[in-house]
């Protein structure tokens, strides 16, 4: 089939050490709505080729995403506005965060068809198309402040529930969305049934909007409107990252803030939040695994061009007496945290009592603690009032 004016512009680079043998069947060509404009034999010279070719995508097929790390970063430093697919030999490892951090678009797994890697080409090319359209925007939405913890088990659902809890208490209309899609806890802890979720939310038919939405919202006895995470774990696939883009897009138009708490893995839903973010919330705990992976992520947010004066740092379990000291935890930071949340047996009472513990035990140290975090907020948004 010749080439046409819809066609997707492609480079393609296949490092050195790739399996030659995947590479069959797995090329797209003009059949699959895309053009060849360019292929290399290694990823030295790929990006130049990519921009001579006026490419809108680069393909690059790796036999490990240690080996793209360095193509992405540059990528995303030189050609922010082009799409890149990662083609990796399966299985699928966790390294694949690492790869969707440092600026792939898509990755796919091979074995594959290549009408699999043509379709992931134009996810990439929709994915920046849409980040383009809504690049400058963060400040024209109301805010959404995502809640990171890149170590599990560091108290990030407690962060996300109690500050959401705090800024209603505040006055303000809010939503707090699970976007842990498997194991998500927040109805647990909450008191919330799971009778609707986001996974019946993006499966539903008709438009997406305000009104639609409304319909899978639960509430918590404290006037938090919540948006859970699927039911099953099968069901976190239906929540894409397009799909996720429409439904934070819309929440950020019918709220006043929207909190979002996120898996400790790197997923394409947490990256698409992070890309609509306003504010971030990085929580790690007094240990040297949680601080160790706190540092890493921190980092992984400079990577992405993530501004440090829109983060706050939170250490939970501040006081816990493990042998490291605060100048150490400085150390490992490049810095102080800016909100220590306690140890206390009220935390756990309250979690099992499914309230958040500012509002069942409020003069306790952590709940303090929680709320000087949500006051911390509340500022920075008054600061950047400018709901579009």
């Amino acid at each position: 089939m010749s080439a046409t004016a819809m066609d997707t512009r492609l480079s393609i680079a296949a490092h050195r050490d790739f399996p030659g043998g995947l590479l069959d069947g797995a090329m797209p060509n003009g059949d699959s709505g895309v053009l060849v404009a360019s292929g290399m034999t290694d990823f030295d010279g790929a990006l130049m080729a990519a921009e001579r070719d006026r490419s809108e995508v680069l393909l690059a097929f790796t036999p490990t995403i240690a080996e793209v790390l360095e193509l992405l970063v540059q990528s995303r430093k030189t050609r922010p506005e082009m799409g890149i697919v990662v083609a990796i030999p399966g299985p699928a490892n966790g390294s694949l965060g690492e790869a969707l951090m440092a600026g792939a678009h898509e990755i796919v797994i091979l074995p594959a068809e290549r009408t699999v890697v043509a379709a992931a080409v134009q996810k990439a090319v929709a994915r920046v198309t849409t980040a383009a359209q809504t690049d400058g925007a963060v400040e024209a939405r109301s805010p959404l402040i995502v809640v990171l913890g890149p170590k599990g088990g560091v108290g990030k659902t407690t962060v996300a529930t109690n500050l959401a809890t705090t800024l209603t208490a505040g006055g303000l209309r809010v939503l707090l969305v699970d976007l842990d899609l498997q194991f998500g806890d927040v109805g647990l802890v909450l008191g919330v049934p799971p009778d609707r979720t986001i996974h019946d939310l993006v499966t539903s038919q008709g438009r997406l909007d305000g009104e639609s939405l409304a319909g899978f919202i639960g509430r918590t006895a404290d006037g938090v409107d919540v948006l859970l995470a699927p039911a099953r774990p099968d069901q976190a696939e239906a929540v894409t990252a397009e799909r996720l883009a429409e439904v934070l897009d819309v929440a950020a138009r019918a709220y006043d803030a929207v909190v979002v708490d996120t898996p400790p893995a790197i997923t394409s839903a947490t990256i698409t939040a992070i890309d609509r973010a306003q504010h971030l919330v990085m929580v790690g705990s007094l240990d040297l695994p949680g601080l160790k992976n706190m540092k890493v992520g921190l980092e992984t947010l400079d990577l992405m061009g993530v501004d440090r004066g829109r983060i706050v740092t939170v250490l939970n379990r501040a006081n816990s007496k493990v042998g490291l000291l605060a100048h150490e935890v400085k150390q490992v930071l490049g810095g102080t945290p800016d909100v220590s949340i306690p140890s206390d047996r009220a935390l756990p009472r309250s979690t099992n009592s499914a309230r958040p513990i500012v509002a069942a035990d409020p003069r306790s140290a952590p709940a303090k603690a929680l709320r000087s975090l949500g006051q911390r907020v509340s500022r920075e948004l008054s600061k950047n009032d400018g709901k579009g």
